[in-house]
């Protein structure tokens, strides 16, 4: 989650969902604000289209006013290696998976 998303850190921002959710079925990037700039839209399409990782703008004032932007793409299988590494590493991770 973040509090802002913009084009300056859309990549990383993008990228770090991707590593944070290469475990899971689906991941998304949840953001407060950020602009309906045409260009910016476009480069979330590409990157979803090209990676997977949904987008959400979170609403915090009226949380059912939230909107999904770009669905998810679910995954197929795990990657049953980082599962079982985060396992082993985290316990709140460990207590999760449980």
């Amino acid at each position: 989650m973040k509090r802002e998303l913009n084009f300056s850190n859309l990549r990383e921002c993008y990228f770090q969902a991707v590593s944070n959710s290469s475990w899971a079925h689906e991941g998304y990037l949840v953001a407060l604000d950020f602009l309906d700039d045409t260009d910016l839209l476009d480069e979330i399409r590409r990157l979803n289209n090209a990676f997977g990782i949904g987008v959400i703008r979170l609403n915090m004032k009226h949380f059912m006013q939230s909107e999904i932007l770009f669905s998810a793409k679910e995954r197929d299988s795990l990657d049953w290696e980082t599962v079982n590494r985060l396992v082993a590493e985290n316990p709140d991770f460990r207590d999760f998976f449980r």
